[in-house]
């Protein structure tokens, strides 16, 4: 049985999907690719085909078992009018409304592919090339090309970012347990080629001392008895007994605001043991005396240039965007993970 984890992901996924409104006429056959990013960390892929009287929408998310990480594939194909209606019906499917936009203001009755529930899609604003709105309810915004394909989706903490057909992705599952090469041998510091810039610190974070703050680290290091993918992950305050890097990074951002103190999330890298770079999260924290100190809660092990690489600091409620793009990057082949000597 999946964890509640893969259950989540999969519910997500059935809300926040792409595209859009239809024109007179059988269409050609059009397709899409998106990548799934909660809290800025790739999770999965949602395809999207239309052809004359059919629309295609096929899901691929990471889910765990225990700590193993596995895939879960969905797929819906639902018959479809000329103009992109349910056949026999008066509701539209959600994603194939949001991605052949962009949607026109007002309110359209759409149904979400993989859970079948109906119920009103709305425009009510936004300033090309964005538009908002909400799904059943939930508040969207949805960035446009030149050609009327939607480009972007952001609902909540997730956040749908189009690849284009010539770029090769690695599968779900390859996002978090394969890894990136790293060059340049066993030792010395860890960079990206070419370099991506992150700041020493976020706005608004609040001095603390070192001890307060590895205290803090040590009781959400305890707090943990099981070390894996878990439904803490996916909880503001890294509720729960099972949670991985990013529990642990949230239950700290937690532990820490209810002091009065704000952190930043550390999305980044971990090389251990001379092996690949894998996704990792930890904290960074604003010490009394100016300077920050980086803690990895999870392990406890110190933070380190050669075997921590940050991509992107965030703050501990929202979806991390910047972190998202660069983790799109890196799968892209965009930078490489380099040695420094």
């Amino acid at each position: 049985m999946s964890s509640p984890l893969a259950l989540l992901v999969l519910l997500l996924a059935a809300s926040p999907v792409s595209p859009g409104e239809g024109t007179e006429g059988p269409p050609q056959r059009e397709s899409a690719r998106f990548v799934f990013a909660w809290r800025g960390v790739p999770v999965g892929t949602v395809s999207l085909t239309h052809e004359a009287g059919r629309f295609t929408y096929l899901s691929q998310h990471l889910h765990t078992r225990g700590t193993r990480h596995g895939e879960r594939r969905r797929e819906v194909t639902l018959a479809v009018d000329a103009s992109g209606r349910l056949a026999g019906g008066k509701g539209v499917p959600q994603a194939l409304w949001l991605w052949r936009g962009p949607p026109s203001p007002g309110c359209v009755t759409g149904r979400e592919e993989l859970s079948g529930r109906e119920g009103p899609h709305c425009v009510t604003g936004g300033t090309a090339p964005w538009v908002e709105g909400t799904l059943l309810g939930v508040p969207f915004r949805a960035r446009y090309s030149a050609g009327g394909r939607m480009e972007v989706l952001e609902v909540g903490d997730s956040r749908f970012t189009e690849a284009s057909p010539q770029e090769r992705l690695r599968p779900p599952p390859d996002f978090f347990s394969q890894g990136l090469p790293v060059e340049g041998g066993s030792q010395g510091a860890l960079t990206l080629v070419p370099a991506l810039e992150v700041p020493s610190r976020l706005e608004g974070m609040t001095p603390w001392t070192s001890v307060a703050a590895r205290a803090l680290s040590a009781r959400v290091h305890a707090a943990f008895p099981e070390k894996g993918p878990g439904a803490a992950d996916w909880r503001e305050g890294g509720e729960g007994e099972a949670g991985g890097c990013l529990a642990h990074a949230l239950r700290f951002a937690a532990g820490a605001r209810k002091q009065g103190v704000k952190v930043a999330l550390v999305h980044g890298l971990l090389v251990v043991d001379g092996g690949p770079a894998r996704p990792h999260a930890w904290v960074r924290v604003a010490l009394v005396d100016g300077g920050t100190l980086d803690l990895d809660p999870t392990s406890l092990d110190a933070v380190l240039p050669d075997t921590h690489l940050p991509l992107a600091l965030a703050e501990a409620r929202g979806p991390a965007l910047e972190a998202g793009a660069r983790w799109l990057a890196l799968l892209r082949g965009a930078h490489r993970v380099v040695r420094q000597r």
